[in-house]
Parts: C-alpha cells; structure tokens; sequence
C-alpha cells in the first residue's frame, strides 16, 4: 500500500456487530470487505459492555488501568488517543447518539462534540464533516443492532436488517472519504466493540459474558486511494 503514515481516519464503530453474526451471514462481512479488505480478528476485553470496551479501544490501556470495569460511564481522565491527536496538532471528532456511551466517557477535551438523535443523524453528520474537510479523525457511533437484539434476538429479522443497515452506513461512509480525501492519505475502520448472545431463558440479545459470541470481534480497515 505504500504509505508512511494515515493523515486523516474515519473510525466506524457499531455496537454489537460482533464476529459471530459476520460469520453466521458472510454477506454482510463481504460488503464490508469491499472497502476495507484488510481483516483483523481480534477479542474484545473483559467484560464486554460497550463502555468498557470503547475505554480501551481508545487508550490501548485494560480495563483495570482505565478505570472503568463494569457498565458504567465516567468521563476518562487517563491519556487517550484523543488526548494524543491533539497534542500532535490534529482535530479529532466524535459523532454519536446522544447519550451513548462513546458520547459521554470522553468529554472535556478541546475537540468537537456532535451529539445526534439517532444512527441516522450519526450518518448525516458524518458525511458533513468528511465533506468538509476540518477534522483528522472522526469516530462515528451507531447503536440500533444493539438496540434492537436487546429485544427481539442477535438472529431476529428485525436486528439483522439494523445490522444490514450498519454495513451500508459504513460503505457510504467509505466512500465518501475517498471521494473527499483523495489526493491524501487517509483510512477508515469498521470497528465493533463486543459481540453478544442470546439468553436461552427468554429469547433476547445480551452481552457480557466471556464467550466467543460476546468476545469475539473483527475490525476491517480499508485505505483511500
């Protein structure tokens, strides 16, 4: 590929999509791999809830040195990768669905904030930002395959097409960054946080556990250019 160093990155992080649903319908993990080929396969950290693993995800650091151990959502005064883009002069952003956890742990940085209602509003804003060219990186959140496999299952028709619907977000995504950052070097990720499982009691989708389904990730990365 050829590149030194990536000076812009879209990070792409849907909850819940997991290596379990990418294996069990391997449509979705070749839309993906379209426009970003390169596969990581990865395990989540113990336990998977999504606050726990975005701390580590975005300061390389476990749960024990980060703080935040179980579900819960302080506002991390440990380094993070935010803390070190902006040392080094970047301009990072985040993107999510207000309330969330990747839009409530990381507060208190000199960097922007964009709080939306929804995935959809996620997106849109998303598409703004890359358009316009401002920012080095962008973390973009999108929650309604969590959402929904909480309700009806991890295989239920209703959260498949949300996860369905993650993916065609991520491509637009994508391609949108190349489009708007060619000519440079940048790279965008699909990067999920934990996987899940379905409770055998009652049907629905949970998360926790340190099982494969739960544990168990692939993050996909893809180049403009």
């Amino acid at each position: 590929m050829g590149m030194s160093k990536v000076e812009r990155c879209l990070v792409y992080a849907p909850d819940a999509v997991g290596r379990q649903v990418l294996d069990r319908h391997p449509g979705l993990a070749e839309e993906v791999g379209r426009v970003a080929p390169v596969r990581e396969y990865l395990k989540s950290v113990f336990p998977p809830k999504t606050p726990v693993c975005f701390a580590s995800m975005f300061t390389g650091a476990e749960p024990e040195a980060h703080g935040i151990t179980v579900y819960e959502r302080p506002v991390l005064e440990c380094d993070t990768l935010f803390d070190a883009l902006i040392r080094a002069g970047k301009k990072p952003a985040i993107v999510s669905v207000r309330d969330a956890s990747a839009d409530v742990i990381f507060r208190g940085r000199d960097m922007d904030y964009f709080s939306e209602p929804y995935d959809g509003g996620v997106t849109a804003r998303v598409l703004g930002l890359i358009a316009a060219g401002e920012h080095d990186f962008i973390l973009a959140y999108h929650q309604e395959y969590d959402d929904l496999l909480h309700k009806s299952g991890t295989f239920s028709p209703e959260a498949l097409a949300a996860a369905g619907r993650h993916v065609n977000a991520f491509i637009e995504l994508a391609d949108s960054a190349r489009k708007c950052w060619a000519g440079g070097s940048g790279a965008f990720v699909f990067a999920p946080d934990h996987g899940a499982h379905d409770d055998p009691e009652t049907g629905a989708g949970t998360h926790g556990d340190d099982i494969p389904s739960d544990m168990d990730v692939i993050h996909f990365f893809g180049l403009v250019g």
